[in-house]
């Protein structure tokens, strides 16, 4: 009993460790088997389960995606990606409280270049 738990928690440390490039492995090689093997409408199917992971995986890492304007005019935003290196037990009630009810937080500023 105690070694399938062993087994279990280092496939799963190794499941997060490597989601980026097991899932890009999925979208590709995997799905173009399954397209061929049992066609167009299985690969879609299977995108929309390794997105559903991909979504939960987000969480598990704590991902925040930030999209800034260099300039107030541009028409492009830059992505900026950060990892949390917090738990989630350190940010404050009330902020968790709105990404219960929200399911997402998002804060705008301007800034003015001087």
């Amino acid at each position: 009993m105690l070694t399938w738990i062993l087994i279990g928690l280092v496939l799963g440390a190794a499941l997060v460790a490597f989601w980026d490039s097991i899932k890009n492995w999925l979208d590709t090689v995997a799905a173009d088997w399954v397209e061929r093997e049992l066609g167009y409408g299985a690969r879609n199917r299977m995108h929309k389960a390794v997105a559903m992971v991909n979504r939960v995986m987000q969480k598990v890492k704590n991902r925040a995606v930030i999209y800034t304007k260099r300039y107030a005019n541009d028409l492009y935003f830059d992505k900026t990606t950060i990892v949390c290196e917090t738990g989630i037990e350190n940010i404050e009630e009330d902020v968790r409280q709105e990404i219960a009810k929200q399911g997402t937080l998002v804060q705008e500023f301007e800034y003015r270049q001087v």
